[in-house]
């Protein structure tokens, strides 16, 4: 891991621990609650409860994928560089490639 000012990356990772842990508990209790609230208010049976949940714990399960896709790119050593596709060389924006600057 890069090092970096102590007391920042110290209040940087506990913003990536709040984040996760609130993207991981959020989304399937508020479905859960707006499940309940919808059955309670209209009389929908229990499926609809049951149906909310489980978008819920698909979408908690979405946004750990995107939280550790972030983060390992966040913590490594090297930066993220961006790689032309094979084939295509790099340009400095004036058309002209790096090279024969």
């Amino acid at each position: 891991m890069k090092k970096k000012g102590g007391l920042l990356a110290s209040l940087r990772l506990l913003g990536y621990l709040t984040q996760f842990g609130l993207s991981v508990i959020m989304p399937p209790l508020l479905l859960t609650l707006l499940g309940w609230w919808l059955c309670d208010r209209y009389g929908i049976g229990v499926w609809l409860i049951v149906l909310l949940l489980i978008a819920g714990l698909i979408s908690s399960g979405c946004s750990i994928y995107r939280f550790f896709k972030v983060f390992i790119r966040e913590t490594r050593d090297e930066p993220y560089e961006k790689t032309p596709p094979e084939g295509e060389t790099e340009s400095n924006g004036k058309g002209d490639r790096e090279d024969e600057v």
